[in-house]
């Protein structure tokens, strides 16, 4: 701009003294002394533009000056901080290292430039999404928080461990409740004298309290069968991987003094206030009455609930006065409501359909405007002609199966759900948020999910089925209460199909309950009729038993082949049935295609296996010796896989004797091959019979130790091999020749691929390119060098003299 200004004045003047030359020529004395003092004008002018343009230049030139220097140091300390810090910085591209600092090299002790990412830290395998911005990984014994930058795919590494140490004291520190019950302690003593009952109650004190006292928990009783036990987050884990042995050493007591006793313990672990803590407590406790007794629930904070023991079946009460007052407080919910309409779960069976006909009839017996919320489409086919006689020979009962549009609910209504506790596998599960008032009756083992504050909750898993339990109900009720012939008849089929023909979960209550039944008007042999499967489902039966296989000597499996869908799922309840009177077999499990990405497992066992501990693991549940689940999006492969890995699991939890085996091959959750492991015999014949295997015989073991000497000794020789290599590569160099531009950078980058070629050709040593590693990018020409990892704490160095082409 001032160059600008001086141009125009320079002219301006240049005019003036053009104008004035000719103006005042002939004034000759006057035109030298002007132009003189013009030209001085001029002059001095230009002397100061000139002046105040080298103090601007000057001013210019430190300010450069400062700049570079500033520009150096901020550089400099740029390098130090990616360098020296303690952060991780970590660029990749397409699942591959690309640039590391020193930092995050001197964490994982490998080569990592053009490595695959999540072979050197496998812990970020599925942890790269979007939604992931900061995550923690353990990398040995250290603690990493990420920071994912996945738009420039950067991630940086903070260690802290001593954050998360200090989390994970504070976590273990958390404190738990527990309330154990001694089960039926009462009522097995009582025919006991004071000092017997004393000391079979001692005994069961003692065992517990010594167990707690290993774990560092505190023990009060505060009844004569309830204790309450406090201790901490830490030990409660302990108890866990101990899975609560207490449980057995009671059971060993029962057994030994011939009384029926068994302990239930509920368990909560929260960090909330004590009052709420206890509260969570008491639930654990009676969640695990409601599934039978004689095992642990523990709830942990932000964890799935845990269930171990369960053994056994529920413990048989001998006594009718909870059926008495559970009568009771159903005939006054009833008589309460302005309706009643009662329903099921999905795949209604024939002990739903019993249970629903039986409480239909007690609802009626109150004057009280009462149906039957049903749809045969979604129940089991096997009970279509059992509806179908009821709509011959009971018109006035199935008038009252009506369909879910009909319903027709109130403020006082009341929904009365037979053979299920959980809104999720009701027939309907609309009916439970528009009916308020809510009863259940079920024989079934309560799981996570049921009715929040139901008016009546009549669960008991001693029972054989819900039939059992509405029959005696009855007696209570009101008398006089009359059953068609055809409707006592389906109540006696649920019994008779839910105990198989009175084999299973069969006591003396579900046979009085026979009896009331048949009483009623139930006819045996015209159950058999109405229950009996036609001849292709006999042979398609007969097929799967003939395909089945034992799995660890004791468990039958039968799969269906995959094309085949099964549109009933009491098929495969049929065929475990059968595969259960194979001599030897302790459970069967059948599985099959329901639909196209939906695989169904029905599972049946005696005494000695729980199925529904198997089936609970798997999504599903049920009863000990009978229960079932279904899988969706998974291959049948996989869910084989999935089952038998549980079952293995649970199998050495069972007492049974331990075995000492080699593996010849790795197992996954096992160990690795020539591993010597303990595993129980069961699952040691099928490692045996598969191969994976051998026993641990005093000559096999000699051997393996020989043949991991000689492993050792060949490690050995290729460590010695390598340190030979490592001198040998370290003795040459090599030369790389690029083109550079004119500003002095290369045209074209250096990778690892070129560095593996141009040293094979130079000195004929071959190296694979994915144990070469570069320090720092090489952008200008120079010696530098490259780390060739050959194996464990060997590395070469690799000298390049990089040259202008």
């Amino acid at each position: 701009m001032k160059n600008v200004i001086f141009a125009v004045l320079s002219f301006i003047i240049s005019c003036c003294l053009f104008i004035l030359f000719f103006s005042l020529w002939p004034k000759i004395y006057i035109l030298i002394p002007a132009n003189v003092f013009l030209m001085a004008c001029v002059f001095f002018s230009m002397m100061f533009i000139s002046y105040r343009q080298k103090l601007h230049i000057k001013e210019l030139e430190k300010r450069i000056e400062v700049w570079n220097k500033l520009s150096y140091h901020v550089n400099q300390a740029g390098d130090e901080a990616v360098d020296n810090l303690p952060i991780g910085i970590l660029v990749y591209e397409n699942e591959e290292i690309k640039w590391t600092n020193d930092y995050l090299k001197g964490i994982f002790k490998a080569s990592l430039i053009d490595a695959p990412l999540y072979d050197v830290i496998p812990q970020l395998d599925g942890m790269l999404e979007p939604k992931n911005k900061n995550f923690v990984i353990q990398y040995e014994n250290d603690y990493y928080e990420v920071l994912n930058y996945r738009e420039e795919k950067v991630l940086y590494f903070f260690n802290v461990t001593e954050r998360e140490q200090i989390k994970k004291k504070y976590d273990n520190r958390i404190t738990a409740i527990g309330i154990i019950l001694l089960d039926n302690l009462e009522e097995s003593l009582k025919d006991y004298d004071m000092q017997e009952k004393s000391t079979i109650r001692g005994q069961f004190l003692g065992e517990i309290s010594d167990y707690m006292h290993n774990y560092g928990a505190y023990l009060q009783s505060y009844d004569d069968d309830r204790l309450v036990m406090i201790l901490d987050k830490e030990s409660l884990g302990q108890m866990v991987e101990n899975k609560f042995e207490v449980l057995n050493q009671a059971r060993d007591i029962a057994t030994k003094n011939h009384v029926r006793v068994s302990v239930s313990i509920g368990v909560a672990c929260y960090d909330v206030e004590p009052d709420e803590l206890g509260g969570l407590a008491q639930a654990a406790v009676e969640l695990a009455e409601k599934r039978g007794g004689d095992q642990v629930v523990v709830n942990i904070q932000n964890e799935k609930i845990k269930y171990f023991g369960g053994k056994t079946d529920a413990l048989e009460k001998n006594s009718l006065v909870q059926a008495r007052i559970e009568a009771q407080e159903l005939k006054d919910a009833v008589e309460d409501s302005t309706n009643v309409y009662i329903t099921g779960h999905m795949g209604a069976d024939a002990d739903c359909l019993g249970a629903m006909i039986c409480v239909l009839r007690m609802a009626m017996s109150s004057n009280k405007e009462a149906y039957i919320v049903f749809d045969m489409a979604k129940s089991d086919k096997n009970i279509l002609k059992m509806y179908e006689a009821l709509r011959d020979e009971s018109p006035e009962i199935f008038s009252r199966f009506i369909p879910i549009e009909d319903v027709e609910a109130r403020p006082n209504s009341l929904l009365i759900v037979c053979d299920t506790q959980s809104p999720k596998i009701m027939m309907f599960p609309e009916l439970e948020k528009n009916i308020k008032h809510i009863a259940v009756i079920d024989h079934h083992r309560r799981g996570e999910i049921s009715f929040v504050d139901p008016v009546v909750s009549y669960v008991e898993p001693y029972a054989s089925s819900t039939v059992e339990l509405v029959s005696e109900m009855i007696m209570f009720y009101n008398k006089g209460i009359k059953f068609e012939p055809i409707e006592a008849t389906c109540m006696l089929a649920g019994l008779v199909i839910d105990t198989n023909n009175f084999t299973f979960r069969s006591s003396g209550r579900t046979f009085e309950a026979a009896s009331t039944i048949k009483s009623l008007g139930g006819d045996m042999i015209r159950v058999r009729q109405l229950i009996r499967p036609s001849f292709e489902i006999e042979k398609d039966i007969a097929s799967a038993v003939t395909n089945s296989s034992l799995f660890m000597e004791k468990y039958a499996i039968t799969v269906l082949p995959n094309d085949k869908i099964i549109s009933d799922r009491s098929f495969l309840a049929q065929i475990a049935d059968k595969l259960m009177g194979i001599d030897g077999v302790e459970a069967s499990f059948a599985i099959g295609y329901l639909s196209e990405d939906t695989i169904g497992i029905s599972a049946r066992s005696y005494e000695k296996i729980n199925v529904q501990l198997v089936m609970e693991e798997m999504g599903g549940g049920g009863h000990l010796s009978n229960a079932a689940c279904q899988i969706k999006g998974k291959s049948m492969d996989d869910v084989l896989c999935h089952l038998k890995e549980i079952i293995e699991a649970n199998n050495e939890n069972e007492g049974e004797e331990k075995m000492k085996v080699i593996l010849i091959a790795d197992v996954k959750g096992r160990g690795n091959k020539g591993q010597i492991i303990d595993v129980a015999n069961g699952y040691a014949n099928y490692l045996l019979t598969n191969k994976l295997a051998i026993q641990a015989t005093d000559e096999n073991i000699k051997q393996v130790e020989a043949e991991k000497e000689k492993e050792k000794e060949e490690a050995e020789n290729h460590y010695q091999l390598m340190l030979k290599l490592k001198s040998e590569i370290e003795s040459k160099s090599i030369n790389i020749f690029l083109q550079v531009g004119g500003d002095g950078k290369l045209f074209s980058h250096i990778t690892t691929k070129r560095i593996a070629d141009e040293f094979a050709a130079q000195t004929g040593i071959t190296i694979d390119k994915r144990k070469i590693s570069l320090p720092a990018e090489i952008n200008s020409v120079g010696i530098f060098t490259a780390v060739v990892d050959l194996g464990k704490n060997v590395q070469a160095t690799i000298e390049m003299n990089v040259l202008e082409k």
